[in-house]
C-alpha cells in the first residue's frame, strides 16, 4: 500500500497535474446530486464537482492531504481511508475514486466499500494507472539506471489480492462489487509540465520513483538529477515537457 506522508505538497506541484487530466471526464460520466470524492488529494476534483453545482463530500487517509483538498474544495473534506468510509449505506448519487485503487491494500474490499455507499442506480467512477511504463517513467527509470540508483524491494500486493492493472482488471473489480459496468475503457492524455516541477516531484518522495531516490546516497541522488536533466533538455521546450499519459477508466452502475 503507497504512503503521502510529507509528500503532499511535492504531489501537488507536480504528479496531481497528471492526475486531475481526467476529472472532466470523471464528471461528465456521473450524475448531478450528492458526490463523494474518495482519495480526495489536493481537492482538484471536488472542488470541479462543486462547481458544478453538486452537494460535494471529500475524503482522504492522509492528514495532509485533507488540509489541500479543504483549501479548495467548499465541502465537507474528511479523514478516511478505504475500506472504510464514515457514510450510510446509499448516501450518494455519484463516488469517484481517481487514481485511489492502485494504492489500497484491499481492492476488492475498496471498490465494494465504494459500492455500499452510492445509491442503488448511482455511478462510481474509477480511474487507475496501467501496467505499462508511461513516458515519465521510462525517462526517469534510464536516469535512476545510469546513476546506479539501486531499486527497493517489491512492493507488490499478494496475488490473492492484486487484480491486473488493465482496463479488463478494473471492469473485473467492478463486477466482484456487483457494479454494472457501463464504461471500460482507456484514457490517453498530454501530460504538459515543467521539467524541475517533475523533477521536483520526484525527489520530494512521491510515489515509488520518489521513495526510490531518497534511500540513495546523496551522490547517486545527485547523478540521477544530472542525467534526467541531460535526457530531458531536448525534449523540453522551454524547460516544459509534453509527455503522453494513458489510464485505465471505468464507470459502473450500482
Amino acid at each position: 500500500m503507497s504512503t503521502w506522508d510529507g509528500v503532499a505538497e511535492a504531489y501537488r506541484r507536480s504528479f496531481a497535474t497528471m492526475c486531475e487530466g481526467t476529472v472532466p471526464r470523471l464528471l461528465s460520466d456521473t450524475p448531478e446530486g450528492h458526490h463523494l470524492d474518495v482519495g480526495s488529494g489536493t481537492g482538484a476534483l471536488a472542488a470541479a464537482a462543486a462547481a458544478r453545482g453538486r452537494t460535494v463530500a471529500a475524503v482522504d487517509a492522509d492528514p495532509q492531504m485533507v488540509a489541500l483538498s479543504s483549501d479548495l474544495s467548499p465541502g465537507a473534506v474528511l479523514r478516511a481511508a478505504l475500506p472504510d468510509l464514515p457514510f450510510g449505506d446509499g448516501a450518494f448519487d455519484a463516488v469517484t475514486a481517481n487514481f485511489v485503487v492502485n494504492h489500497v491494500a484491499d481492492p476488492r474490499a475498496a471498490v465494494s466499500e465504494l459500492a455500499r455507499v452510492t445509491r442503488p442506480g448511482g455511478r462510481v467512477a474509477l480511474t487507475i494507472w496501467t501496467s505499462g511504463t508511461p513516458q515519465w517513467a521510462r525517462l526517469v527509470a534510464d536516469a535512476f539506471s545510469a546513476a546506479g540508483v539501486v531499486s527497493l524491494p517489491g512492493q507488490r500486493l499478494s496475488p490473492e489480492l492484486d487484480f491486473a492493472r488493465s482496463v479488463e482488471g478494473l471492469r473485473g473489480l467492478a463486477s466482484s462489487a456487483d457494479l454494472a459496468p457501463v464504461v471500460a475503457t482507456e484514457l490517453r492524455m498530454p501530460w504538459t509540465i515543467a521539467r524541475e516541477a517533475l523533477w521536483r516531484g520526484i525527489a520530494g518522495g512521491v510515489g515509488v520513483a520518489g521513495r526510490t531516490l531518497l534511500a540513495q546516497t546523496p551522490g547517486v541522488r545527485a547523478a540521477a538529477e544530472a542525467r534526467f536533466r541531460e535526457a530531458t533538455e531536448p525534449l523540453s521546450v522551454d524547460g516544459v515537457l509534453t509527455l503522453q499519459t494513458s489510464a485505465a477508466y471505468v464507470v459502473a452502475e450500482a
